[in-house]
């Protein structure tokens, strides 16, 4: 059945193109006809004078043979137009009996009207219109070969899209954490890197193996920064200074808590914004309300140990 409606579609397209080819080569064939036709009539009617024609008012009866002549110099010069002269006659002697091919032009001179007979012999099959036809078949197939391609292409996406959110339902996240390019992607969109500045990064890293070792510790706004993870932060600092990203004096993670925090959450909402229930596993707790800075709000990790975390260049 598909070989059926392939060879079907392939058949509909080469019938497209080939009266797409026809109706351009015909209209284009007829211009060329008009211009040629046009040029013999005018090369004709300047030679009239010269020619022996027939002359009923004058009682003369031309000359047969040298119009004859002259008809088959014309001829000649216009061979391979597929266009031939047939007879030019007086208005007198004309007799319209034509063949399918043929057709009339009309010239009026000072003291006559002349009539050419002209044919017009086109085969419809030359060798080069086959040829194009032969090439429109394997053009229509392999036209034929690129839609089918493009359809299984499609229905892979869809079938692909479909079961993506449950393949990545089925494997756990993990949030990858690169200090080689200081960058956070996750497990699920590895591409999807968000690049983050050293004092957040380090001071995330810190946050990240502080909150890991102690659950249970409450990390205020309202108090400085615990002296265990400021450590830490600074270890990983200097771990950036290892690896060539910074020269820099080291920044003071006291210092813009809430900023530095803010960084870090940005970026955790680019790397995670579709993964919202593994996100809270690594997301800086925001202050809500009124008062929210006060005692009872705390930025730490508390469920980071329960997430999957991949640090490179540690």
């Amino acid at each position: 059945m598909r070989k059926l409606v392939s060879s079907l579609g392939v058949f509909i397209l080469f019938i497209v193109f080939s009266l797409v080819f026809y109706i351009s080569t015909t209209h284009k064939q007829q211009q060329v006809n008009k211009l040629q036709i046009a040029q013999i009539e005018k090369q004709i009617a300047l030679d009239l004078p010269l020619l022996d024609l027939s002359n009923e008012l004058l009682k003369h009866s031309g000359n047969k043979v040298a119009i004859q002549h002259y008809i088959q110099t014309v001829n000649t010069h216009i061979q391979g137009t597929g266009i031939e002269v047939i007879s030019i006659v007086p208005e007198h002697e004309f007799i319209s009996s034509l063949k399918t091919d043929e057709f009339i032009r009309k010239l009026n001179s000072n003291n006559s009207v002349v009539f050419i007979a002209l044919s017009l012999k086109q085969p419809h099959f030359s060798y080069t219109r086959v040829t194009v036809y032969i090439l429109l078949v394997v053009v229509s197939a392999l036209f034929m070969v690129m839609i089918k391609q493009a359809e299984i292409y499609q229905r892979n996406k869809k079938l692909i899209t479909e079961q993506e959110p449950s393949t990545l339902e089925s494997k756990p996240l993990i949030l990858v954490i690169n200090l080689k390019s200081k960058t956070l992607s996750s497990s699920y969109y590895p591409e999807q890197e968000v690049a983050l500045a050293n004092k957040p990064l380090c001071f995330y890293l810190a946050l990240v193996e502080f909150c890991t070792n102690n659950p249970e510790i409450k990390l205020n706004h309202n108090k400085n920064v615990p002296e265990e993870l400021l450590e830490l932060a600074n270890k990983y600092f200097y771990r950036l200074v290892e690896l060539g990203h910074t020269i820099r004096k080291r920044p003071n993670f006291n210092n813009s808590l809430e900023k530095t925090l803010s960084e870090i959450r940005a970026a955790l909402d680019d790397v995670l914004n579709d993964c919202l229930e593994q996100k809270e596993l690594y997301y800086p707790p925001k202050a809500f309300g009124e008062g929210s800075r006060s005692r009872m709000h705390s930025y730490g990790l508390v469920n980071v140990n329960q997430g999957n975390i991949e640090i490179i260049g540690k």
